[in-house]
């Protein structure tokens, strides 16, 4: 499986990462069970991307944040999930 790395420059963008994080969630839990497909989830991201952000440097960000999120989680990657969730503050399994 391909190994996930972690960019550094999520440092200074945790805030905006966790609230947008925090955004999808909600929204995720408005989803019927049997609607959260793979093709779903990541359009709902796409669209409370849109939603909550401003500039395009905000967005550059949070595509990639959630591009290794979703890599993380499809793959299993252990290693990659425990930091990620650690800018989300989010000790939910996955």
């Amino acid at each position: 499986m391909e190994q996930v790395a972690y960019n550094r420059s999520y440092d200074e963008h945790e805030d905006l990462i966790n609230s947008v994080y925090r955004a999808f969630q909600d929204r995720c839990q408005e989803l019927p069970d049997e609607t959260r497909t793979k093709r779903r989830l990541r359009h709902l991201v796409l669209l409370t991307i849109k939603d909550h952000t401003s500039s395009h440097a905000e967005r550059f960000v949070l595509y990639h944040f959630f591009s290794d999120f979703f890599k993380a989680v499809e793959s299993d990657d252990q290693a990659a999930l425990a930091v990620l969730k650690q800018i989300i503050r989010d000790e939910k399994n996955y």
